[in-house]
C-alpha cells in the first residue's frame, strides 16, 4: 500500500483534476460530418452526443435519415455549411424535417436549413410537442398540416 505522500508527490491525480476543471466536457466536443462521416442527417444525430456539432454539407437532402429528424432529447447542434440557402431538407410531401417530442431545450439547437415539402398530422416543417429547441437561421416554407 502506497503512502498518502506518494499521491502528494504523484502530480497525475492533480494535472487530472486540474484538466476537468479548465477544460469541461464542451471543450471536447466532436464534429460530425454528413456525408462524409455519416451517410444522412439521422445517422448524424444518432452518432453525435452532448455538445457535439452535426455539419451538414451542401446539397439537398431527402428520403429516409433525411427527413423526421429526431434529436432524441440531446443537447447537439445540426448546422448546415453554408446556410438555408445551400441546404435544402426536401421532405417530398412524406413527412417533417424536424420532430421534437423528448423534452430537448435550448441547447439542442437547428441553424441554417431550408425545410420545405413538409407535410404531417402537426407541424409540418417543425414539430415541437414538450420541447424548446433553439431553431435559428432557417426557411421554413411550403410545408403543410392536417390541423
Amino acid at each position: 500500500m502506497r503512502s498518502k505522500a506518494y499521491f502528494l508527490r504523484c502530480p497525475l491525480p492533480f494535472i487530472f483534476i486540474l484538466t476537468l476543471i479548465l477544460f469541461p466536457a464542451s471543450a471536447f466536443s466532436a464534429t460530425i460530418h454528413v456525408p462524409a462521416d455519416q451517410p444522412t442527417i439521422q445517422a448524424g444525430i444518432d452518432a453525435a452526443s452532448a455538445g457535439d456539432v452535426v455539419l451538414v454539407a451542401d446539397g439537398t437532402y431527402t428520403g429516409t435519415g433525411n427527413k423526421e429528424l429526431d434529436f432524441g432529447g440531446k443537447a447537439i447542434t445540426v448546422r448546415s455549411e453554408s446556410g438555408p440557402a445551400n441546404t435544402i431538407i426536401d421532405c417530398e410531401g412524406d413527412g417533417r424535417g424536424f420532430s421534437f417530442h423528448s423534452g430537448e431545450g435550448q441547447d439542442s439547437v437547428v441553424s441554417g436549413f431550408t425545410i420545405t415539402n413538409g407535410k404531417g398530422g402537426h407541424g409540418g416543417g417543425v414539430y415541437c410537442y414538450d420541447s424548446s429547441p433553439t431553431i435559428t437561421n432557417c426557411i421554413i416554407k411550403d410545408n403543410s398540416t392536417q390541423y
